[in-house]
């Protein structure tokens, strides 16, 4: 929402400056993302909304960045989806961890039937369950979860999900998207 407009906006109301030239929008961001200090608030006038589907793993690792709005599906009110996330790549122990997955659905489900309360029937589902949420974030608070999401340390897990998030992040904010890649993410 607002995209690189956005950013140009919220700067150009300090000085209640206009472009001169066909470039001035893509030199005055690239200024603002190198600036010392940051002229952070700028970006926040772009925002983001993403559904996303993860494991839940996945989830509370990016929960923990509280720079944005969550709402998730509740398993309080639902019925948990048989599904799960199964690491690629691991061939010993992977029938053990999908029995393992299965049982504990299998466990739930039969809880649910014999009348338990879903909040309480859910505790025995696994961390590779799928969760889904939406994720409303501004553009400065998004480039600081990718640099650190992107980051070769992260988990592989959330670093996929970043770096899909960048490609979406790049058609919908090129110029801002170029400028931040060129000033953080090469460094």
């Amino acid at each position: 929402m607002g995209g690189d407009a956005a950013v140009v906006r919220g700067a150009r109301i300090c000085y209640q400056s206009t472009a001169r030239t066909p470039d001035a929008d893509t030199r005055l961001i690239q200024r603002l993302i190198q600036a010392t200090p940051k002229h952070n608030t700028v970006f926040e006038h772009a925002v983001f909304r993403f559904g996303v589907k993860c494991p839940l793993f996945v989830a509370r690792q990016w929960m923990r960045h509280r720079i944005c709005t969550f709402n998730e599906k509740s398993l309080r009110y639902c019925i948990a989806d048989r599904e799960y996330y199964v690491p690629a790549g691991r061939d010993e122990g992977r029938a053990a961890y999908v029995a393992h997955m299965e049982a504990s659905f299998d466990l739930y489900e039969a809880l649910i039937a014999q009348g338990w309360p879903r909040e309480q029937a859910r505790a025995v589902l696994g961390l590779g369950v799928y969760t889904e949420f939406i994720w409303t974030v501004n553009a400065w608070s998004l480039m600081n979860w990718i640099e650190k999401r992107i980051d070769l340390h992260a988990q592989a897990e959330h670093r996929a999900y970043a770096e899909a998030i960048l490609d979406i992040y790049c058609q919908v904010m090129p110029v801002t998207a170029q400028a931040f890649r060129e000033a953080v993410l090469s460094r």
